[in-house]
This record gives structure tokens, sequence and C-alpha cells, in this order.
């Protein structure tokens, strides 16, 4: 009848309990020893665990722990890079700023086509496009920080190379990294920091989409990173190296000793 109360429905393994258990496993730790390897190897396919299984000798349960290793490698390399990143991108912005006033001209850098040669200029004035209308939606004005939020990495590092030395880094970039050791050589500097960017670049890609960075050299990749904002302020260095989990990451690896 109306009045009669309804039972409560009893929890399924499939709403995340332990066959067996009351207890949910959302809120309770599973020992280690207790979990089915092989099942999850089914879950993340044995393809994508190829390359954990060969550095850990076929050893499932080590390889799983690589695995894990790799993802909290890959999320405190993740955190520098996106220190960097914003660091890197403004530095760059400045150094353009500072030269465009000095040149009189009345618009904003990315709007002068002349330094964008070639076909990789072709592609960054795509991008520049993209940037302007992703910071002008919805009617707002443009405001020139935004346009720059707006530009991806792969802008910026593709502003390091070599087609751009002419147009940016002989009368601008160079000013980008006072601290270099050869500032006041533009060439020396743009080759020194496109091939850091280069190896940062590649390294926020592999950690963006999951994949293994375990075999890499990850200390120097770390070095990479801070090098590149020491160049630009000795004080950002010290708060990113200060901040950073990833040395002490790298320590943790499950296959050392």
């Amino acid at each position: 009848g109306a009045g009669r109360k309804m039972a409560k429905p009893r929890p399924s393994a499939e709403a995340g309990t332990v066959p067996g258990s009351s207890q949910s496993t959302l809120t309770s730790e599973v020992p280690m020893s207790t979990i089915n390897h092989e099942a999850v190897a089914r879950r993340l396919t044995r393809e994508r665990l190829r390359t954990y299984l060969a550095a850990s000798d076929g050893d499932l349960e080590r390889a799983l722990a690589l695995y894990d290793w790799n993802a909290r490698v890959g999320g405190a390399l993740h955190e520098d890079i996106g220190r960097l990143e914003v660091v890197f991108r403004n530095a760059i912005d400045e150094a353009l700023l500072v030269y465009g006033a000095a040149q009189g001209w009345p618009t904003a850098w990315y709007q002068r086509r002349e330094l964008f040669p070639g076909k990789h200029g072709a592609r960054a004035l795509d991008d520049i496009k993209t940037a302007r209308v992703r910071a002008t939606r919805r009617g707002v004005a443009e405001v020139h920080g935004k346009v720059i939020a707006e530009l991806s990495f792969g802008f910026w590092r593709f502003l390091c190379t070599t087609s751009y030395l002419t147009s940016l880094w002989v009368p601008a970039l160079g000013d980008a990294f006072p601290n270099h050791p050869d500032h006041g050589d533009p060439r020396a500097v743009r080759q020194a920091v496109d091939d850091r960017i280069q190896r940062v670049h590649f390294l926020r890609n592999r950690v963006a989409h999951y994949e293994p960075v375990h075999h890499r050299n990850l200390r120097r990749d770390l070095e990479s990173t801070t090098q590149l904002t020491g160049w630009i302020s000795a004080d950002t260095r010290a708060w990113i190296v200060g901040a950073s989990r990833t040395a002490k990451v790298i320590k943790d690896h499950p296959n050392s000793g």
C-alpha cells in the first residue's frame, strides 16, 4: 500500500564494491597484493604496456608499477613545463613589444606580416588569426594579453627555428634571454634556445598524451626547462626549481637500483 516502505537496493560489485564485501572501493584502499594484474593489463592493453614490460624484464607487476611512476613523473614535468610556457611566451612577447615600440609600429607585432616569412610564417599567421578569433569571442574587444595567451606552446616553440633568425632573432628575440652566456650573439642564443625548447615541446606532447617517458633522460629534460627559465630570469628559475616535484619523483623510479 501507500504506507509501505521500499527496501533499499543492495549494492552490487558493479556499483563499486568488492564482491562479498559491503565496503566501497571508492572510499577504501584495496591491498596491492589482491589486485589481479592480468585484469588490469587487459584494460590497459598489452600493446600500451609493451615498453613498460620490456623495461621490467616482462614482469607484469613491475611493469604496472613503472606505468604508475611514468604517470607521476609526467604530471610533475607537466607542472614545470606549464610554468615555463607562461614565462617563455611573455619573454618573447616583451622583447617584440620593445622592438615594435622602437620601430614605431602602429599595430601589435603579431599583425606584422613581414615578421613571418615563408611556409612556416604562413602557418604562424594562421595560428595568430585563430588566436585573435578566440580572444574576441562573443564580441569582446581584442586585448593584447588575451591573444598572447591563446597562442599555443607550439607557436612559441616554432618561433625559435632558423626560419625566424633574420626577421625576429637578430633584431629582437636575442634580448628575451639576457642571462644566456652568449647574450649579444643572437645566432648563438637562438640555436641554444631552439635546442632546448624543441626538447621540452616534444616532452610536453608525450606527457599530455600519457605516452611513455620513462626511457628518456628526464634529468636532462628538467635541466632544459630550468636553463631556459634561467636565461630569462634567475629569480624565476629559482621559483620553478623550488616548486618542482620532478627531481624527487625521478629518484623514486621503481626500477632504479
